[in-house]
């Protein structure tokens, strides 16, 4: 594997030489070597014991340190150190002596494209383990956390191993009547669970398996404690993994016991289906890949979209429309005579996750799916609408590397779908041009792209540009639209390439694709302490400045970040008020724990945080409740639809503005819109009451903080 860290390869040879030869071999392959030679056995242990190396190149017939030798002292020092042992000529008794003695190949020393191959494989290999090692002591911390939570949660929470009680927390313990938690390990589950229940939970109450994980379930049931009295109590139970072996986890959640109480009729229930969840739908996802790897047999993801769902949004209005999606999720919901993983993740896209299914199989209940649909006349509001629906559909298995990577191939099957169905029409489209589907497809992966290699350019695109100090930043002013603001001096942070750089070089929409992949984080690090470099110095003239740095999920969302950024602040001696951290909301959202943790760490600190794509989310409000962002950007496609107004008819982006400031009324968050490139928008934003406004018609992104805020904008 290539990289742009340095290479450490202990090498096993009679003389300098040798060494290089391997060594330019390397470097000639873009590798960044750094070498050691060890030419004798106490050269070898002393060696070996320095450091972790990556991998060791061995003469398989030097006669000073005989090859066995080379792996005992490995086996000894507890290295994980792949060999590769160099043979003079080609000679199957010893590829399969050196094999068996733990080689990871036997190379001819002459065969210099061969050797760089294994050494690839070698280096994947050994990055993969130690990335394995961490993720385990990572796993470790999570359990001890969560224990730790279990603990102390107000819940009561009890885990189960075929029927009998391997934990308790003491609010499950106090629950039952039990003076200590101890007192309820190895007893029977069922004896704490009421009478006329008993028969709902028996199924929950046999062994376990990893490749057949049981489905979650929430049911209002009666309880028994130890003097025998009943009382309600909702039950929540789901399969999870405890000392590393499956068991389940009863969890008593009282906040919903009320809900559980209230009417659950059958279209109540079939309701639920079409609340926007995407929680959930991530949870069903993560489930069926997980199921998949264990059990060998695909999951299948159906992605179901209704078409020309946003003219219908134009035409009827999103109240009506929103009704119209309703009804189309509980018909499709009814289409199945068992229960099914399903959810709704927006307002039109609706999944359905299917386990063991063939392609041959889903095909064909899909098409199904989508005739039936086409069949149906849904009665809203005394009016009658037919539906087509566009279903995009990919398999979850072991080769899908995460749940968005699973929702972006059913998408890509949809836009196929229906750039297919445009022009196999001859007749009129919607407008949009892209929204007529009434159809099923598989998605099939383009046989001249590769995945992972995209996501291999962008990383390593990103590793050589930080290695070459390739990367730029510009800042672009904000400015007060009201008052004069507060007097402070904003701008923000915006990463960039420098100009030598050719474009032939650079990945297609490489910035935006930077902060979706695995070095995002490392980018953001170099790009925090070039900006506090560059803010030391601005102080010194202007102590009122302060810098808006965006920080993509991969940040947040690592454990390590805020130790380092603490570190980082301190060391820098800057005010922490000077620093205005912005998460993107779509990030936000989904990892609401982390964003609150930073949000309020920043604030002990005496700094501040901003949102930035603010306003799409279903209910953008609520996040605020979570995380007390001090400023939020509103997103770009809602300003866009404010400009475009007066270009068409209809107020729908006024209304959509309004109500999005009127839920900033009284919260003392502030209001940036970003993207003002002509004078005619700001009246409108001043009526508004936005307090402050960024875009080229203020100021284009410059590489020095030398805006005049006393000229307005």
């Amino acid at each position: 594997m290539r990289s742009d860290e340095p290479l450490h390869i202990l090498i096993v040879d009679k003389s300098n030489d040798e060494a290089n030869r391997f060594i330019s071999i390397l470097r000639s392959a873009d590798f960044v070597v750094e070498a050691k030679l060890a030419s004798n056995e106490e050269q070898l242990q002393k060696t070996i014991s320095m450091r972790n190396w990556d991998l060791l190149l061995a003469a398989q017939d030097y006669s000073k340190i005989p090859t066995q030798n080379i792996f005992q002292r490995i086996r000894r020092a507890e290295r994980d150190l792949p060999v590769i042992l160099i043979n003079q000529e080609y000679s199957p008794k010893k590829v399969i002596e050196g094999m068996r003695l733990g080689a990871v190949d036997v190379v001819v020393e002459d065969q210099d494209q061969h050797l760089i191959k294994v050494v690839e494989r070698s280096l994947r290999g050994v990055y993969e383990r130690r990335q394995s090692r961490e993720w385990e002591r990572k796993l470790s911390v999570a359990e001890k956390r969560a224990q730790h939570l279990m603990d102390i949660s107000r819940f009561p929470i009890a885990i189960i191993k075929e029927g009998v009680y391997l934990y308790a927390n003491d609010a499950c313990a106090s629950i039952f009547g039990f003076g200590d938690s101890e007192e309820m390990l190895c007893l029977p589950v069922i004896d704490n669970i009421g009478a006329r229940d008993r028969e709902k939970l028996k199924a929950y109450m046999v062994p376990l398996e990893c490749a057949d994980e049981i489905m979650p379930f929430e049911a209002m049931v009666k309880t028994v404690d130890v003097e025998g009295a009943e009382s309600d109590a909702f039950l929540e139970i789901q399969q999870i993994q405890y000392d590393a072996e499956p068991a389940l986890q009863f969890t008593i959640n009282k906040d919903k016991l009320f809900d559980a109480s209230m009417d659950t009729s059958e279209q109540q229930q079939t309701a639920e289906y079409s609340a926007i969840q995407p929680h959930l739908v991530y949870e069903l996802i993560s489930r069926g890949i997980s199921r998949s790897v264990h059990s060998g047999q695909d999951c299948m993801l159906l992605n179901i979209q209704a078409d020309r769902f946003s003219h219908l949004k134009e035409e009827l209005g999103i109240a009506k429309a929103e009704k119209i999606a309703h009804s189309l999720v509980i018909f499709i919901v009814q289409q199945f005579d068992h229960n099914i993983d399903c959810g709704r993740i927006s307002e039109n896209c609706f999944v359905i996750v299917l386990p063991d299914t063939s392609e041959e199989q889903v095909m064909e209940l899909a098409a199904d799916l989508c005739q039936q649909i086409g069949q149906q006349v849904f009665d809203i509001d005394n009016e009658t609408f037919s539906l087509t629906t566009s279903i995009g559909i990919t398999a979850l298995n072991e080769n899908v590397p995460s749940v968005e990577r699973g929702l972006e191939r059913s998408e890509e099957a949809i836009s196929q779908l229906r750039l297919n169905s445009v022009e196999g029409s001859t007749g009129e489209t919607d407008g949009a041009g892209n929204e007529s589907g009434n159809g099923a497809k598989f998605y099939i992966p383009d046989i001249h792209s590769d995945d992972i290699s995209k996501a291999d350019a962008v990383v390593i695109t990103a590793k050589k540009l930080l290695a070459k100090d390739a990367f730029s930043i510009c800042y672009q002013p904000i400015v007060a639209l009201i008052g004069g603001g507060s007097g402070k001096e904003y701008y923000e942070v915006i990463l960039g390439v420098k100009t030598e750089v050719s474009a032939t070089e650079m990945p297609e929409d490489f910035i935006t694709n930077l902060f979706k992949s695995e070095v995002a984080a490392e980018v953001d690090r170099w790009v925090i302490s070039q900006a506090l470099e560059s803010l030391r110095d601005k102080l010194k003239s202007n102590p009122e400045t302060q810098l808006f740095i965006n920080i993509s999920a991969q940040s947040f969302a690592d454990s390590d970040f805020l130790p380092w950024l603490q570190k980082t602040l301190r060391e820098s001696k800057l005010p922490t008020n000077a620093l205005i951290f912005q998460l993107r909301e779509i990030d936000a959202v989904r990892y609401l724990n982390q964003a609150a943790a930073l949000c309020e760490e920043m604030k002990k600190a005496q700094g501040q945080i901003g949102i930035s794509n603010f306003g799409l989310a279903i209910n953008p409000q609520k996040t605020l409740e979570r995380i007390k962002a001090d400023f939020v950007k509103v997103d770009r496609l809602i300003v866009e639809k404010l400009a475009n107004e007066g270009k068409r008819k209809g107020d729908q982006g006024r209304e959509e503005f309004q109500k999005i400031m009127a839920g900033m009324t009284g919260t003392g968050v502030n209001v940036i819109v970003p993207f003002v490139e002509t004078a005619t928008i700001i009246p409108v934003l001043w009526q508004q009451g936005v307090q402050y406004i960024q875009g080229h018609y203020i100021d284009q992104p410059s590489y020095t903080m030398n805006y005049d805020f006393s000229e307005g904008p």
